[in-house]
This record gives C-alpha cells, structure tokens and sequence, in this order.
C-alpha cells in the first residue's frame, strides 16, 4: 500500500476519535514532526510576509497604519507579527481551530528577536518600526502566557470560528491576507468567507492569496506527482482526502470568478507550472478533462485583488489585462 494511502487512513482514523485535534496535534508534534519551526521555515514565512507587504502598498495609498485581516493562524503567528512590525494598526487573525500554543508562540518571538540581533531582519522584511521592534522584544518574558493575551498587546486580535461570520464592523478592513489556507477550504464555504471579505472591505481594500494546489500528500510520498488527486473522481477522491488536511483540489481558474462574484477584481496573478511530464502520468478524472493544460499545470499561484468600484488613489493603480505570469518550477 503507497504511503500516502496509509497516512490517509491513519488521518481518517484520528479524525473519528474524540478531540481528534488534540491527537492529531500529537502525531504531528512527535511522529511526523511538521509542527516544528526550523530557521528555514521562519525565514520562508518572514519573506512571505514582505511579498503580502509589498502586494498591499502597490495598490493602496495607506501604506501605515492599516487593518488587517489573516485567514488562517496555524501553529506559528509569524506573519502577524512581522505585520505588526511593519506598521499595521490593528489585525484580526482568524482559524476554524485553536492552534497557538505558548511554546510556539515563544519560538516566534526567539526567532524575531535572535534575527533582529544578527542584523538579518531588516534585510528579510524592510520597514520594521524601531519602537514596534522594542514592543516585540519586550514580551519575551511573557511567552509563556495564553498566545491571545500575548498577541494582543501588538494590537493582534486571535479569533477561532468560522470565517464566514466574523464579529468585526462593516468596513474596517484595508488588507486581507492568507498563505496556504484557500485550498483547503470547500467552495461553498470559500464563497461564504469571500461574501464576508465584501462586508467587512473598507474603500479600496486590498487581498493577497498565496495557494498551494500541489496534491498535500505528494509531500509525504515522493512515490506520487503533485497532480496524482487529479486522477481520482469526487466520489473515489472522498475516501482518501483527509479530514484532517481537507483539500478543495480547485485550480487556478476557479478562484478568479470566485473573487470577481464577491465583488474583487483580480489585480496580479503570478504562477508557478509543475513538470509537464508529471501531469502526463496522471489519467485525469471526468472533473478535470474540461481544464486546460496549462491551468492544470500550475502548482503556486500568488493572487492579488482589490475591492471593485472603490479604488482609492494608490501609488500604483494600474489594472494589468491579462496580468497572469508562469514559469517553471
């Protein structure tokens, strides 16, 4: 039996246990070791951050003092942080599970501080606040606590729910940011989170998506390509999709009408194709026949939109037409 088949049940099996978070967390933590924060993975995150950063003050005037909101806190608030650092006023972050842990949370703040120290901070992620940096620094003794407590005293709001109702006001929202989180939502409940993005959406709000569309499970076992989910119909891929790591399989094209019905109009899409040779070993399921070659092929997309109709006089409103770019991975 592949590898990945046997991890799919295993995820499946944990997902019928009570508190199948706790024991998924346990897994994770101790046999598959994926929550660990290494020097590369925060490095990976940190730039990420500048990436939103910069998405964000191409198309909006308010380059400080901005809200934001992040889907999707996961185990390490990285990129709060290193928004918080960068100016943002307020930010919500938001996840369908509670995932902070004070170990963690301690890590991330280690790793900002050892970082800053090194003099390597300021060249990963440009515009740091000196007084913010100090604000930082200042709660390493705090680590400890709930990471809620914790995180609020950086203006940082930690919210588990549904994203699809959110107790914020109507229009506070300037940004709004996720890093791997999209594709793992359904449609229909990506559909209710985007319709919620239209309410909260202050003047000339900004979004910027990055997604990951490679099979999860192509990661574990390298015996399989990333298109390998491609093969399987709805029905045979729902028995070994994972409870756990629930993955939409949405391509590219999809997200643009879903953000277009919400009301955003997509601003950049840079991508990032797999080897033609891997899709080529996949027989595609009756789902996936309609797409084209090159939609099928693309593994990283980085989607920026903005709020249609309410443009505000940024630095750099231009609407590139046809603004997709591709390359290889």
């Amino acid at each position: 039996m592949p590898s990945w088949v046997i991890k799919s049940v295993v995820q499946r099996a944990i997902s019928w246990l009570p508190n199948r978070q706790f024991w998924n967390r346990l897994l994770q933590t101790y046999i598959t070791k994926s929550t660990r924060l290494s020097p590369e993975a925060f490095e990976t995150k940190v730039k990420e951050c500048h990436r939103h950063l910069q998405a964000f003050s191409s198309f909006h005037s308010n380059a400080a003092d901005f809200t934001v909101l992040e889907l999707g806190t996961g185990w390490s608030p990285i990129i709060p942080i290193g928004l918080y650092l960068c100016g943002a006023k307020k930010i919500w972050t938001i996840d369908i599970q509670p995932l902070l842990r004070p170990a963690a949370l301690r890590r991330v703040l280690e790793y900002y501080y050892e970082y800053a120290q090194g003099g390597e901070l300021d060249k990963m992620l440009p515009g740091i606040r000196p007084e913010r940096a100090q604000k930082v620094w200042s709660l390493l003794p705090r680590a400890s606590e709930a990471p809620a407590r914790v995180l609020a005293q950086l203006e940082i709001t930690v919210h588990v729910g549904d994203a699809r109702t959110m107790p914020i006001p109507d229009g506070q929202i300037d940004f709004f940011t996720s890093s791997a989180v999209l594709e793992y939502i359904p449609r229909p409940v990506l559909q209710g989170i985007l319709s919620e993005a239209r309410r909260l959406a202050a003047p000339g709000a900004v979004m910027s998506h990055r997604l990951n569309l490679a099979d999860e499970y192509s990661y574990f076992d390298r015996s399989i390509t990333p298109f390998n989910f491609l093969r399987y119909t709805e029905k045979q891929w729902r028995w070994r999709n994972s409870p756990l790591i629930w993955q939409n399989r949405l391509r590219v094209s999809d997200y643009r009408p879903l953000f277009a019905e919400a009301g955003f109009e997509l601003l950049r899409e840079e991508n990032i194709s797999g080897s033609a040779e891997d899709l080529a070993r996949v027989k595609l399921a009756p789902e996936f026949e309609h797409y084209t070659r090159e939609d099928l092929l693309v593994l990283h997309s980085f989607l920026i939109a903005r709020l249609r109709g309410r443009s505000d006089s940024g630095p750099d409103n231009r609407h590139p037409s046809g603004a997709a770019k591709a390359r290889k991975r």
